[in-house]
């Protein structure tokens, strides 16, 4: 009888789950590497790794087989390229809804006179904005309190079925574009009371300033826009969590649609 350990069937059966095993692992690296907070640099390189690994073998028992295994080094390539790319799509489109409330602050910021002040974000380890540092904090909190990031690791288990192994990354590239001009309209949405009650304040101290010339509306706006601007941002804060929530929610069903599920 043959030894179990040199029967070449058991080698290469052992082989091609291996194979599977590191291709489902880049899926999930290229989610892990967009999804905001788990892929930020603060994230200890071993805690994802380990958080990776753990997905993976959860994962692997209940996702389709593809028909062929590669079996050489340039197919394994080319198909784990193809797998981080479709991993990445679905963290990032979490990673833009997040964006948009950035961009929102940053609006904000600039008519409250605030984007003179820059400091360095520790999350994304670039310069940001006071309003929207505040603003990118708190809705990557909403991610977990809303529990989107158990949902996009069921959107990732769906991803097979729309994008099954080995058959490429299907992107609706018009569906990306909307997509990004949807999220672009939201943030200017969330910064509109903001930027339209500032623009009320400015068209009345410019009008005051036409009827009189001795007021020094220099001194005077900077106080004003940034107390007023002020009050309008917390109001704009407390309704953050019900205007986010519906798009978070929405996310890994987006993250699908660009695949073409």
């Amino acid at each position: 009888m043959t030894p179990i350990l040199s029967n070449p069937d058991i080698w290469a059966f052992t082989g091609a789950k291996a194979a599977l095993w590191v291709l489902v692992l880049t899926r999930i690296t290229g989610l892990l590497a967009a999804f905001p907070i788990l892929g930020s640099e603060q994230m200890p390189l071993q805690l994802r790794a380990a958080l990776g690994a753990l997905l993976a073998t959860v994962i692997l028992p209940v996702i389709p087989v593809p028909v062929t295994v590669p079996s050489g080094l340039p197919e394994l390539a080319g198909l784990m390229a193809s797998e981080l790319a479709i991993g990445l799509l679905l963290g990032t489109v979490v990673a833009w809804t997040l964006e948009a409330v950035a961009f929102a602050g940053t609006l904000m910021d600039t008519q409250m006179g605030f984007s003179f002040v820059q400091f360095l974000d520790p999350a994304t380890s670039q310069s940001t904005s006071v309003s929207g540092s505040l603003m990118m904090q708190m809705a990557a909190l909403m991610v977990f309190i809303t529990g989107l990031h158990h949902q996009m690791i069921l959107a990732l288990v769906d991803s097979y079925r729309v994008a099954p192994m080995g058959q490429g990354v299907p992107l609706q590239v018009m569906g990306l574009v909307t997509l990004i001009g949807q999220l672009l309209a939201k943030g200017f949405q969330l910064a509109f009371p903001v930027l339209a009650v500032l623009f009320l304040l400015d068209l009345i101290l410019g009008i005051s300033g036409k009827f009189m010339p001795q007021l020094q509306l220099l001194q005077l706006s900077f106080p004003l826009k940034i107390a007023l601007g002020m009050v309008i941002l917390g109001l704009v804060l407390r309704e953050l969590g019900p205007w986010l929530t519906p798009l978070l929610e929405s996310a890994p069903r987006l993250a699908l649609k660009l695949l073409g599920g």
